[in-house]
């Protein structure tokens, strides 16, 4: 038991030695943040109060700027009252403008819409005299393409003809001798020229039928192009003329046959109707053409008004859209000038608060300063103290560490001995197990032995004696295993009297009561000590708990941070990580809105309370661990002496 408790002992000292250095450690990072929060205040309100003169002058500039810009304000109100009186008798002067344009306007609508109506009309005979156009075009498209057929036709023709004046030269030179051959020839000759008239006849048709083809495509083709109808023209006449002297020929040759000549009259009667509607068609042409220029003036015309229109109205919305720009500038610059006004206001009342706040803020500054000459003078001292408190910190940690060293030997030469007790006190409960066995066993002896005694008295009595000797003595050998106090304690005369033989068993059993009263008495002083030190070691394991004064002192000396775990730095960070008040105290710099210079000072004056309260701890613990190792020395001279007398 008592291993167990000093065990458990040391490990509530273990975790007394490391919440006191967790504690410590913790106490001087406070202090240390404390002194660099305490500086970053008084800078802070250094900086507070240049910033508040900073502000001052910037809003003493900002106030003489708003005037500035009120007078630029007004200056510019001005211009634009004057642009916005010009821009009124623009105005008039655009909507008197804009009346006339609009009368000019359904005047010109009214034209406009005659002029549609024109228009369509018109463009409807447009589209109408394009239809015919276009019909014409194919028309003369067909017949520039039957025209080139017909040239290589007409070539043909052409050199038909050359081979048909040419006959008609040999007619010529033949018709003499026809005319004296004539009488003889004639009914040969009517027969052939019956026979060539109904081909001639024949080809004049075709050649009609072709004539009639040919005109109107060139009457058509005229429509187009003059020029081409022109050399059309020629050809025909070049033609009629081929055809005339073909007539001429054919009236020569047949001279005979008066339906020869009845052809060519007709045939010149048609050609002379072709002409006639060639004409017509050219002045009609011509109409046309004139119709459509007259068109197309009237269009461009009409296209020259929707401009005019469309610029005038693009001016009317360009007039409107500067109206509405001068009229929001108006708004615009009244607007601004109650803002201005507003801001001037709101200059003058911000001036006269930031006059009592700087005034505020000065007497604050002055306070500041008084008590930062105080805190200086307490630094200064606080510095000095310091400084000694190291010098001692030094000696005293040499010293401690000394202490340290022996306490340690000291440990460890009683956690042996300890050890050795606790082996020896185990052997001392195997002693007294044996021991009472023992004790049980001897008394059981004992009761056999009173009851034989008294059978034996009772056998003496009786006058059995001399047969009882024997059975005595081997009875009494199996009291051998007795100590050998109870031999020492036994009187000398028992040895072969009767006398001494009755009184034996009777000496033995005192001798029993005796020693076992004495053990009983040791066992119950053991025992008391036992609860004396189990009370006094939960007294003392009680003060160690609460006592962490000499590892505080030890763990001052060391730098802060240096016997930190990892678990409390990352608990740092965390906090530093999250804000507030704590992280403050883990940073370097302001962390929290709300740790004021008064919240500092009073977090640095209950730390400091504890930090005290915490030394007191720890050297009334120190007192505690010497007191524990002197008591723990005299137990353990106690416990030699107890087992020396057992």
């Amino acid at each position: 038991q008592l291993e167990g408790k000093l065990e458990e002992f040391s490990r509530e000292l273990k975790t007394a030695k490391e919440r006191h250095i967790a504690q410590d450690a913790a106490s001087k990072n406070t202090i240390h943040h404390l002194h660099k929060e305490l500086a970053l205040r008084t800078e802070q309100a250094n900086k507070k109060c240049e910033e508040a003169r900073q502000e001052k002058e910037a809003m003493v500039m900002k106030y003489v700027r708003g005037e500035k810009e009120s007078l630029d304000l007004r200056k510019e109100k001005e211009v634009l009252e004057r642009k916005l009186r010009e821009a009124n008798k623009e105005i008039e002067k655009n909507s008197a403008r804009i009346k006339i344009l609009t009368q000019e306007k359904g005047r010109l609508h009214q034209l406009h819409e005659a002029k549609e109506n024109e228009t369509s009309r018109q463009n409807r005979e447009i589209e109408k005299l394009k239809e015919e156009v276009n019909s014409y075009a194919i028309k003369v498209k067909w017949a520039h393409n039957k025209l080139k057929t017909e040239l290589d036709t007409h070539k043909e023709t052409k050199d038909k003809l050359r081979d048909t004046t040419a006959k008609l030269n040999q007619a010529k030179e033949e018709a003499e001798q026809i005319r004296r051959n004539c009488q003889e020839m004639i009914k040969t000759y009517q027969e052939s020229e019956e026979i060539k008239s109904n081909e001639l006849d024949a080809k004049l048709r075709v050649t009609k039928v072709e004539l009639e083809k040919q005109m109107q495509e060139k009457s058509n083709h005229l429509e187009v192009n003059g020029k081409v109808h022109q050399a059309k023209m020629k050809e025909l006449d070049d033609l009629k003329r081929t055809f005339t002297e073909g007539m001429d020929e054919l009236r020569t040759l047949r001279t005979k046959v008066k339906c020869l000549e009845a052809e060519r009259l007709r045939t010149e009667e048609e050609l002379s109707k072709y002409k006639e509607l060639i004409n017509r068609q050219k002045t009609e042409i011509q109409n046309l053409l004139e119709k459509v220029k007259v068109i197309e003036e009237q269009e461009q015309q009409h296209q020259r008004d929707q401009q005019e229109i469309q610029s005038l109205k693009d001016e009317v919305s360009s007039l409107n859209s500067v109206i509405c720009d001068l009229q929001r500038d108006i708004e615009g610059s009244r607007t601004r000038e109650s803002e201005l006004l507003g801001f001037t206001e709101k200059l003058t009342s911000k001036n006269a608060q930031i006059q009592s706040e700087n005034n505020s803020l000065q007497a604050q500054l002055d306070k500041l300063l008084c008590t930062e000459g105080e805190l200086q003078i307490q630094l200064d001292q606080l510095h000095q103290s310091n400084t000694e408190l190291e010098q001692r910190l030094a000696a005293e940690q040499a010293q401690r560490k000394q202490e340290m060293q022996e306490l340690q030997t000291e440990l460890q030469q009683q956690l042996q001995t300890v050890a050795s007790l606790n082996t020896r006190v185990e052997e001392l409960n195997d002693d007294l197990a044996t021991q009472k066995r023992k004790h049980a066993v001897n008394l059981k002896d004992l009761t056999k032995q009173l009851q034989q005694a008294r059978k034996k008295v009772e056998q003496i009595e009786n006058g059995n004696y001399e047969k009882d000797v024997s059975s005595m003595g081997s009875r009494s050998s199996s009291s051998g295993s007795l100590n050998t106090r109870n031999n020492e304690d036994r009187s000398p005369e028992n040895t072969g009297t009767t006398p001494a033989v009755d009184n034996f068993p009777e000496v033995d059993k005192v001798v029993l009561i005796e020693r076992i009263v004495r053990l009983q008495k040791a066992h119950a002083r053991k025992n008391e000590k036992i609860e004396f030190m189990e009370d006094h070691i939960k007294q003392l394991v009680e003060e160690i708990r609460k006592k962490t004064k000499i590892i505080q002192s030890y763990i001052l000396r060391e730098e802060a941070g240096t016997l930190s775990s990892e678990a409390s730095d990352y608990n740092k960070a965390h906090l530093s990580r999250r804000g507030g008040i704590m992280a403050s105290l883990y940073t370097s710099h302001q962390a929290d809105s709300g740790l004021t210079l008064e919240l500092s000072l009073e977090i640095n004056k209950k730390l400091q309370a504890v930090l005290e309260d915490t030394l007191l701890k720890n050297i009334t613990l120190k007192e505690n661990l010497q007191t524990l190792g002197t008591e723990i020395e005299r137990l353990i001279k106690q416990k030699g002496d107890a087992e020396r007398r057992m």
